[in-house]
């Protein structure tokens, strides 16, 4: 009896840890191949936000992940705490750090790590991002650093709310100091990449609620943008169709800020709970390496759609529309903070 007892007073002491084990959104799957799609339930997102390890850089305990050939790679494989490490591959010269396809131009006056740091990330990003879209490119991608906020402004003729202005292979990037101020360097960077692969990779456009969609899966920004929707939800629903939101990231910046940032970011979450369906519940990575693949070597995108999921383009995105489907994290869901660690 008293063994009996004691198994039943455990099972109901882990109970809890277990519902509390997954309180965090960095603390769900994270994003590979192989993951085992959907990597979380409706209940797990409402309580821990979508999956964010954008932020783990920052945290107690992070070490540089190692590639292949057991050499670090990423945040603190060139420069920790601000004391240069170096690298065979890193030139160092006053207002422009190299490395491997990366050229960050900024003002001399910042001392060499606080320039490296970023391309850390954009080194990180690199290394993750053509394996879980199942593409490369061997382009060189200019960064252009602004010395502040308004110079940025200036420069990408937009605000803060789009991280940066992507044109071929050169890019002017919100200023890193601002970027890792807002804590959202990390989810920049992997977005860039993604953006800069597909824009180099593919010689037909996707449409741009799948292109912008994949750009915000990859860089998991999901949880950021849920807590972006709180100050839009009480003048009604904040979702778009997907012809509103290729409509929107099409027309370019609109003059009117406030209107830009409020579409711009609707689209987005809009974009991105399309992908996420999409990836999660209709094949995982693997349907969509499939489809990039054909796309890449020259199939129609339709004949590529048809191929791996069943359906044309149009009636992919109708079957994934975020309007019809809505938020698996819930609307009422509360605000989450992903940058800071469990």
């Amino acid at each position: 009896m008293k063994i009996i007892f004691a198994v039943l007073v455990g099972l109901l002491l882990s109970a809890p840890q277990l519902a509390l084990a997954q309180t965090h959104c960095s603390q769900l799957p994270e994003l590979t191949v192989d993951a085992s799609f959907p990597r979380c339930t409706e209940s797990q997102l409402a309580a821990a936000g979508f999956p964010d390890h954008k932020h783990a850089h920052h945290w107690y305990g992070w070490e540089p992940p190692l590639d292949a050939d057991g050499q670090p790679y990423g945040p603190g494989s060139m420069c920790q705490g601000k004391v240069l490490k170096g690298h065979d591959d890193l030139v160092l010269l006053p207002g422009d750090k190299r490395f491997r396809q990366f050229i960050m131009l900024h003002n001399p006056g910042y001392q060499d790590c606080d320039m490296v740091a970023f391309i850390e990330l954009m080194d990180w990003a690199n290394h993750v991002v053509p394996e879980l879209l199942g593409l490369s490119i061997t382009d060189t991608l200019t960064i252009l650093n602004p010395d502040n906020t308004q110079h940025y402004k200036e420069q990408a003729g937009q605000g803060v709310w789009r991280f940066y202005k992507l044109q071929g292979n050169e890019v002017t990037i919100q200023p890193y100091p601002v970027l890792l101020a807002r804590t959202l360097e990390g989810h920049a960077a992997f977005m860039l990449v993604t953006d800069w692969i597909l824009n180099q990779a593919l010689d037909q456009k996707l449409p741009l609620w799948l292109h912008h969609g994949l750009v915000e899966y990859m860089g998991e920004d999901g949880t950021h943008l849920v807590n972006y929707m709180a100050e839009f939800r009480e003048a009604g629903p904040v979702l778009f169709s997907p012809p509103l939101i290729d409509a929107i990231l099409s027309k370019g910046v609109d003059p009117d800020e406030g209107a830009d940032r409020e579409n711009f970011r609707r689209a987005s979450y809009s974009a991105y709970l399309m992908v996420w369906q999409l990836v999660e519940l209709e094949g995982g990575l693997i349907a969509m390496q499939d489809f990039l693949a054909q796309v890449a070597s020259g199939a129609d995108l339709d004949e590529a759609s048809l191929s791996v999921y069943g359906m044309d383009l149009a009636q992919l995105a109708d079957m994934v529309d975020a309007v019809r489907n809505g938020e698996p994290a819930g609307k009422a869901m509360k605000r989450q903070v992903p940058h800071k660690q469990p």
